[in-house]
């Protein structure tokens, strides 16, 4: 008996997959799912590390392709010899058809936790460069040594300000959905301890984490998105976190107001950092 070796699933750069399933390839990446049927594919070739899949096309057209980058070589190829071995035998399949028009793809949005953690880069990234800005600046202005106080300086102000930001934002969002949402209880899992489950409005049944110890919590969502539930707390620590944030924030942006006071004071010769107070 022949032993038939399976086709691998090539892995790429940024979270990029692409696997042959029976009757499709289907590519893979964030936030999108690509399926390919074999009847659209005229080839499949390897180019290094990377894998092309081209489509059927009209004699004279450019046919369109799908590629896949940084994958193994190895298994690029192995994955291009054998999936252009199985294509002469697809029932169907015409080269000189548009192969476009057989391709299906479905994409959904960034979860909440993707949203949240590109937010936090954006703003780490913001107050850093501003920091980068005024130490370039001060230097300008002939104040080099500012910028042994603007690094430091800068940094607990960028932490301040980005961690006061998430404790804002986090405040918000259970405000927001205890207020605006839907509040209901959810049960726990009793083979499951610290899974608790609750059902959304279309009849879905969604879990939520948390170690609460009881049999069950009481849980709000968004009803236009069901997935973004929260568990209310006291509002005590509601409270404590409302003030944390406001706290770090104002620390943030009072130390970036007096870089930003000391760089324009650099500029109009009031400031000298060099004498000795």
């Amino acid at each position: 008996m022949s032993i038939i070796p399976s086709i691998p699933v090539i892995q790429g750069r940024k979270k990029t997959s692409l696997q042959y399933n029976g009757d499709a390839l289907l590519l893979h990446r964030p936030h999108e799912e690509v399926r390919i049927p074999l009847a659209a594919v005229a080839r499949v070739r390897a180019e290094g590390r990377s894998v092309v899949v081209d489509l059927t096309a009209p004699a004279g057209a450019e046919p369109v392709a799908h590629q896949v980058d940084g994958a193994s070589e190895a298994g690029a190829a192995m994955f291009v010899a054998a999936v252009n071995a199985v294509l002469p035998g697809v029932v169907g399949r015409d080269t000189t058809s548009d192969g476009s028009v057989l391709v299906e793809a479905q994409t959904w949005p960034r979860s909440r936790r993707e949203r949240k953690v590109r937010l936090v880069k954006l703003w780490s990234a913001a107050a850093v460069g501003l920091v980068a800005v005024l130490c370039v600046l001060i230097s300008v202005a002939g104040e080099a040594v500012g910028v042994v106080i603007f690094v430091p300086m800068g940094g607990i102000a960028a932490a301040s300000l980005v961690g006061g930001g998430v404790a804002l934002s986090s405040w918000y969002r259970e405000w927001h959905l205890t207020r605006h949402g839907v509040t209901t209880f959810a049960a726990e899992v009793p083979s499951e301890p610290g899974m608790y489950l609750y059902t959304d409005p279309a009849g879905l049944i969604r879990n939520v984490f948390t170690w609460a110890g009881r049999v069950g919590v009481k849980v709000s969502y968004d009803p236009h998105d069901p997935g973004n539930v929260v568990l209310p707390r006291a509002a005590l620590v509601r409270r404590g976190e409302l003030c944390l944030g406001l706290f770090l924030a104002f620390c943030g942006l009072f130390m970036f107001a007096g870089m930003i006071v000391m760089t324009v004071q650099a500029f109009l010769g009031t400031l000298n950092l060099s004498e000795p107070a």
